[in-house]
């Protein structure tokens, strides 16, 4: 069975509820799922995994510094094909309408473009990936369902 690897930060909460929803909505989509912190993940991890999610909140318009370290000590992975062609996707909590959550989510895109993962993104609603604006309400927890169903069919198709 596929695997996605699920890594996030969240101080508040918020982040980690939206990373427990994709899971669940993962394993529907039947891949399984396991979701790690940023701190407990390792290079190793992204490796083996068959589709990344990232998610982080949006601090001052950009993701947490504890991601963002991460994804510069993914540099060791760059060049070398491991991550390339392997489904990624992000999403985000931000404190407010006008919070700068897009530029996270392109953030963490970017990185995974760079590395030459396919990226996944929505038709409808948050076309970068599931955004929520302080704590997920239906309206987010239902976009997580959506996206990671529709995840968990692309890594399935592309690494299965």
């Amino acid at each position: 069975m596929s695997s996605v690897l699920i890594v996030y930060f969240s101080h508040g909460g918020n982040t980690r509820k939206m990373a427990e929803a994709l899971a669940q909505a993962v394993q529907a989509g039947g891949c399984q799922a396991r979701v790690q912190t940023v701190q407990d993940t390792s290079l190793e991890n992204l490796v083996q995994a068959d589709g990344l999610l990232l998610g982080s909140p949006c601090y001052f318009g950009n993701i947490a510094g504890v991601m963002k370290q991460f994804l510069d000590d993914s540099i060791k992975l760059f060049g070398k094909g491991q991550l390339e062609g392997k489904p990624g996707g992000a999403f985000v909590s931000t404190g407010g309408i006008g919070g700068c959550g897009e530029l996270a989510l392109m953030s963490l895109l970017t990185s995974q473009l760079i590395h030459g993962m396919v990226v996944q993104g929505l038709r409808k609603g948050g076309h970068l990936g599931p955004l929520a604006i302080g704590e997920p309400d239906e309206r987010v927890l239902a976009e997580c369902d959506s996206y990671g169903r529709q995840f968990a069919a692309l890594v399935k198709r592309l690494r299965g």
